[in-house]
């Protein structure tokens, strides 16, 4: 798991609402930004959805330690087959390889966040992407119905470490960008964005997800499919 050291100057337009370094030194904040991601025009096989939890500590020299935990599930060679029955290996992908392979699609991606949340939603988090990173979980476009901890698509991979939207079901049509969409509204309908709408833009440079265009959404906004 990688963790950074950042300075950041907390001036300008761009940081209006962030507060990084309101806490005594040594003590750290939380954050989670969701993401999901499909091509234009859409294939389902394109469909992506993952997150990062990151902690962030602040240090008596004002820097950041920064240390992100991402949930991207998706086969080991990335290649989705959304009707295949059987399972394959999976891997998780960590953020800077998932917007690559969104890249490779040339995908529309959008993000829920950055916003602030608990230290246990974190280390939930850390113990999913363990638990994934084990070798014991496989991937599985339709999996079960969420019943099966260790045969999971992206959207379960990643709900598995939410206490909210842990029994989330995804149903298959709502895939991607629409389907996240209701997800980010079930998060927040579960109490795990604190101070919402509060969002911590400050915070994406530091996780690498400023190296891509990505919009900027609200919980249950409505994102259409473009077939074109």
């Amino acid at each position: 798991m990688p963790i950074y050291l950042a300075f950041v100057l907390l001036t300008g337009p761009g940081f209006a609402d962030a507060s990084p370094i309101v806490e005594p030194t040594g003590q750290p904040r939380y954050y989670f930004t969701l993401f999901a991601g499909e091509s234009v025009p859409f294939r389902a096989r394109t469909a992506h959805t993952w997150g990062t939890y990151t902690k962030v500590t602040p240090t008596a020299d004002g820097s950041l330690i920064v240390e992100p935990v991402t949930i991207s599930w998706l086969p080991t060679d990335a290649r989705v087959q959304p009707l295949r029955l059987r399972s394959v290996a999976g891997r998780n992908w960590n953020l800077e390889e998932t917007l690559a392979i969104m890249a490779s699609h040339n995908s529309r991606i959008s993000r829920w966040g950055p916003y602030e949340v608990d230290a246990n939603r974190f280390e939930l988090a850390k113990q999913q992407a363990a638990f994934l990173e084990s070798g014991v979980v496989r991937f599985r476009s339709i999996d079960s119905f969420n019943t099966n901890e260790h045969v999971v698509n992206c959207v379960h991979a990643l709900t598995h470490a939410g206490p909210a939207v842990r029994h989330y079901i995804q149903p298959v049509i709502r895939v991607g960008q629409p389907g996240t969409s209701r997800l980010a509204k079930l998060y927040l309908r579960g109490g795990a964005f604190q101070a919402y709408p509060e969002r911590h833009d400050w915070l994406l440079p530091l996780i690498g997800a400023d190296r891509y265009p990505i919009t900027p959404r609200l919980p249950g906004e409505r994102i259409p499919r473009e077939i074109r």
